[in-house]
């Protein structure tokens, strides 16, 4: 099963004039010919003086103030577009990071404690596991630490990514699947890929956390597709069937308007506020979706 030319287009189109200019950027980048220069300027609108991003870059959490997991996403964004690390926007937001991080727990605050300020969802709210987690994002920011090293002190980078390497090994191989998206991007930094030890316990960990039931697919949680994003993935060989089942069930749940959308909501909250997060949501997903069937050869 391929995704039809037609329903491709209708995708495209649904990017062209429902999702944010950011996505509608990176389509360009990655299926037509914009540039990384295209996708860090619209990136650069989110961004604050103090090099951190907010103004609902994470679009459940709509503060216009910096927080730190607003800023990770800056960061996937710029692996994505390969962006230099002497790019004035990366090189504030590393700046962010560094005077953000807290020596004494050798992590950082994920949200300001000033988010009730403007709506958000519900799992965005000041205290509670978030703001202990020693692994989100914590181990997501140690690979951006030794991606981008001239941008922080030698000792901070070594003393982070020893703390979240040990951490790693001494939790068990079932994981909360965000905590594993964040060790899945510590591993996909070119100075740590070559870590055949860390590689063996995050196949582990992955094999444990992620949902091959396609039946559990509509319900929140991890499916293979997006922790395996191309057929080089070094996971992929366990989830041969799943990834292709998982491919099948992407193309059959397009929406009738060409996008794909959220499996969550905000509940009763903010509705107005939903709306619009929903809608940039679906940007994000319809994009990603693209990349993901257009990399195992699945769009006509």
């Amino acid at each position: 099963m391929k995704l039809s030319k037609d329903r491709f287009h209708r995708a495209v189109d649904f990017i062209q004039t429902s999702a944010r200019p950011l996505e509608q950027a990176l389509y360009r980048y990655h299926f037509a010919d914009g540039t990384a220069d295209d996708v860090l300027r619209e990136l650069e609108k989110f961004q604050n003086e103090d090099g951190g991003f907010g103004h609902g870059l994470e679009p459940d959490l709509r503060l216009k103030d910096s927080s730190v997991i607003a800023t990770t996403i800056a960061f996937q964004r710029f692996r994505e577009v390969n962006a230099p690390g002497d790019h004035p926007v990366v090189v504030k937001a590393c700046g962010y990071l560094a005077s953000n991080y807290d020596a004494a727990r050798v992590n950082w605050r994920i949200i300001p404690a000033n988010v009730d300020d403007a709506p958000h969802a519900p799992w965005w709210t000041p205290g509670g596991d978030l703001e202990k987690s020693m692994s989100n994002p914590r181990a997501e920011i140690a690979g951006y630490l030794n991606e981008y090293p001239q941008h922080f002190p030698a000792e901070m980078r070594e003393t982070v990514t020893q703390s979240v390497v040990d951490f790693l090994f001494s939790q068990p191989d079932a994981m909360e699947m965000h905590d594993l998206l964040c060790y899945l991007r510590f591993y996909q930094t070119p100075a740590l890929a070559s870590d055949t030890r860390l590689l063996d316990k995050l196949k582990r960990v992955v094999n444990a956390t992620v949902e091959r039931d396609p039946e559990q697919w509509r319900n929140y949680g991890l499916q293979p597709l997006a922790v395996i994003t191309s057929p080089e993935s070094p996971f992929a060989a366990d989830f041969t069937d799943a990834i292709q089942h998982n491919l099948d069930f992407i193309i059959q749940n397009q929406g009738e308007d060409g996008g794909w959308g959220p499996n969550w909501s905000w509940g009763n909250q903010w509705e107005e506020a939903w709306e619009q997060a929903k809608r940039e949501v679906s940007g994000v997903i319809t994009l990603d979706n693209l990349l993901k069937l257009r990399s195992f050869g699945r769009i006509e």
